[in-house]
């Protein structure tokens, strides 16, 4: 592991010279605006973006279920999998069902942040290409009203993400943390949105102090220790976001500790040299699971690259990842029955969710067939607006 460490070491510097962290490659999407073959996909979040001009852009302060603080203002979610326990007359404690959902879950905060992600995403991709200030304004919107406005902002903590009713003192879990995923795009947002003429500095680091706050939460709080050390596709998804925030908030020595410790903490421990991911692999939904991890891993090495790092130097490290798609990919176009171990569900929106994985492992290893295997399976519309982002 030290030669992993030596190489953060040696790069560390170049971290902090970025002042916009960004997961999506904006440099390279503006250079290729005009490529006839991304016209459709241009297209398409162009008819996206006009839709949602006229749609009223979904709150946290409007949800139906309050969170235990009673203040609206809280994330509030229950967790997916944790069910009402039979053997009690009032249902509680809550018992865990690993992969099926409780539909009590439905119609919360996870669902809105989710239509807040997908419609602040939409408007930034087509102000990006489009240059239209219509959608630069509803861009601008979602962001005041999210994080901003003080009558409708989101408090900046996950406290009650994932709540398994009857445990913690119906305080979130460590697991909720996973819901902020959805919050990764807003840096690049908002470094879109800020050639628009409706970008205001102050607005801009009202946001960004925002996200300092929040990324405090993350690190002092039991939820966020907690998920830190998880060794799984928790810990992955934690690691990252804490990276991203620290680079958007320009906490350099963060920034620095969680990009430097990746490869060891996360690659090495959690892919074993043929690819397999043991501890996503136990569960009830194992291909999705080794897709979601896997789908991370490739999110930072896209970030790490955009801050002048290549996570995938190290032969043994790029070694790990290819083998992680290889491992995958023989059952591409294969019926669940042929996977030895447990899908409960989803298994052909998990077959494309690793489409869209050898479409950007294609990226990094162009010499494997992943781009052929990608065209011959993936049953996106050309219009997809991942073609966009990957």
């Amino acid at each position: 592991m030290k030669r992993f460490v030596s190489l953060f070491a040696a790069l560390g510097l170049a971290i902090t010279a970025f002042a916009q962290p960004v997961l999506w490659n904006i440099e390279h999407m503006r250079a290729q605006a005009n490529d006839p073959a991304l016209e459709a996909p241009v297209a398409g979040i162009i008819r996206d973006a006009e839709k949602m001009l006229a749609t009223p852009i979904p709150l946290i302060t409007d949800k139906q279920k309050t969170a235990p603080s009673g203040d609206k203002h809280d994330y509030f979610s229950m967790a997916r999998y944790w069910w009402p326990n039979p053997d009690t007359p009032d249902g509680l404690p809550y018992v865990r069902k690993d992969g099926k959902r409780n539909p009590e879950t439905e119609g919360m905060d996870r669902e809105t942040l989710g239509a807040m992600e997908k419609m602040l995403t939409v408007c930034a991709l087509a102000y990006l290409y489009s240059g239209k200030e219509a959608y630069a304004e509803k861009g601008w919107e979602i962001l005041r009203a999210w994080f901003i406005n003080k009558k409708t902002r989101m408090n900046p903590s996950m406290q009650y993400s994932q709540v398994r009713m009857g445990h913690n003192n119906n305080l979130g879990s460590n697991s909720g943390l996973l819901d902020g995923y959805s919050l990764l795009i807003v840096p690049d947002a908002v470094e879109i949105l800020s050639a628009s003429k409706q970008a205001k500095t102050k607005e801009i680091e009202t946001i960004r102090a925002w996200f300092a706050d929040y990324l405090q939460w993350m690190l002092t709080s039991e939820q966020g220790q907690k998920e830190d050390i998880a060794p799984n596709n928790h810990g992955t998804a934690y690691h990252i976001q804490v990276a991203v925030y620290a680079l958007f908030t320009r906490n350099d020595s963060v920034a620095n500790r969680y990009l430097s410790s990746f490869v060891e903490r996360r690659i090495m421990p959690q892919f074993e040299p043929d690819g397999r991911q043991p501890k996503e692999l136990a569960r009830t939904r194992a291909y999705g699971y080794s897709c979601y991890n896997l789908k991370h891993i490739f999110d930072m090495i896209d970030i790490c690259r955009l801050h002048g790092i290549d996570l995938l130097a190290d032969p043994e490290v790029s070694a790990r990842v290819q083998k992680a798609v290889d491992f995958l990919a023989p059952y591409l176009g294969k019926q669940v029955s042929a996977w030895p171990f447990m899908q409960i569900a989803d298994w052909q929106k998990e077959q494309q969710n690793f489409c869209w994985i050898l479409y950007r492992a294609n990226r990094y290893f162009p010499d494997k067939q992943y781009l052929s295997l990608f065209q011959t399976h993936n049953t996106a519309k050309p219009s997809a607006r991942y073609y966009l982002i990957y």
